[in-house]
């Protein structure tokens, strides 16, 4: 009997294009352009199944990047094309309302893992960044993608380094290649303010306004959720197989106090100029905490600030936010307070706060660990 080693070789190799192979997630991370499928009868990481009735493209970040979306045997299949980008991909019911939907990442760099002093593995890069630093003098391409806390799917930060009032996030396109809007829910209401309406909308960022006195979640206040995101990743966490979101004890040494610090001397950040002083001239539109091993650039990408539900461009480059998938009580916030890792430069002013409270409303930046 004769065994052909090559073709045994060629039956076992693993089949890169399925990208649920090695689990299910709300993001898929793709290394280079070609025909991929992923599991659509499952939500998230999790066991509920899906009744999916049809697939399409919610929105990608330059027209062409996503084609020849089809459902076919419970899967969504699916091209990419070019050299990077995000998308939005939706599973819709019979009734063709999303079901559920996934974040297709295809940075221009692969991401890296680097180690904390704090002993958590971590990206290099925001979750839906195309590159962990800047490469040219313009580019945004660290600023990745923003997440309302304890929501799966992202909104596109800022288009430019630094902005004003009227900035909003970058353009991203329908399947006609049409411009697709990222809007906001009622100030007025909160009506809209469930889960089941951030899954059906995921362009629509949720405001708090309506009951900013009470509550600064997205979630109705009766609603709220303090599970959404956690220690255990959950279906909702917006991180690729194999990683989810921060929780707060990764960004305790950026401080040496573990708090809040006006200080740079108690900043744990490199000193990119070398004159043995940490001050505003080693901030790059962010900052480069020091790791085990180096450094990693976290830049400061701005906000969407959770009442108008709208994106701070005028912030961008001044303000970074890094959520944890922790929560805490919070007076200030009322029932709705996430931490997170939040940073400043303005003028001669530089604060980090390696463990703040924050509201839950806000869209923040996200960055990974390893499960």
């Amino acid at each position: 009997l004769l065994i052909c080693s090559s073709c045994e070789k060629a039956s076992t190799k693993e089949d890169f294009s399925d990208l649920s192979a090695r689990g299910n997630a709300n993001c898929y991370l793709i290394s280079k352009a070609g025909s991929y499928h992923f599991d659509a009868e499952v939500k998230g990481n999790g066991k509920e199944q899906l009744k999916t009735a049809s697939a399409g493209l919610v929105w990608e970040s330059r027209p062409g990047l996503i084609s020849g979306i089809e459902l076919k045997d419970g899967e969504i299949h699916f091209s990419i094309n070019g050299e990077g980008g995000n998308a939005l991909i939706a599973a819709r019911g019979e009734n063709s309302e999303i079901i559920w939907s996934w974040h297709i990442w295809f940075p221009k760099e692969a991401p890296k893992d680097i180690r904390l002093k704090s002993g958590y593995t971590m990206m290099n890069m925001n979750l839906g960044a195309l590159a962990s630093d800047f490469t040219s003098d313009k580019d945004v391409d660290p600023y990745g993608l923003l997440y309302q806390w304890g929501r799966k799917d992202p909104f596109p930060s800022s288009p430019e380094r630094t902005g004003d009032v009227s900035t909003v996030g970058y353009p991203v396109y329908g399947p006609d290649g049409e411009q697709v809007k990222i809007t906001n829910s009622p100030w007025t209401s909160t009506k809209d303010n469930s889960i089941a309406y951030s899954i059906a909308h995921p362009t629509v960022c949720l405001s708090n306004y309506a009951q900013f006195k009470t509550s600064r979640d997205w979630l109705r206040s009766e609603e709220s959720d303090d599970t959404l995101w956690g220690e255990l990743k959950t279906i909702y966490d917006p991180c690729p197989v194999g990683y989810k979101v921060s929780p707060d004890e990764a960004f305790k040494t950026f401080t040496s106090s573990g708090a809040y610090t006006v200080n740079p001397a108690e900043f744990d950040v490199a000193d990119l100029n070398g004159d043995g002083i940490i001050n505003e001239m080693d901030y790059n539109y962010g900052w480069y905490f020091n790791c085990e091993n180096g450094s990693a650039f976290f830049p400061a990408a701005a906000r969407y600030d959770g009442s108008y539900a709208m994106l701070m461009g005028s912030v961008s480059g001044i303000w970074g936010s890094y959520w944890s998938c922790n929560v805490r009580e919070s007076s200030l916030f009322d029932g709705g307070a996430g931490v997170a890792l939040s940073f400043m430069k303005q003028d001669q002013l530089l604060t980090v706060s390696a463990t703040a409270s924050a509201a839950k409303a806000d869209a923040y930046s996200v960055r990974c660990v390893r499960e």
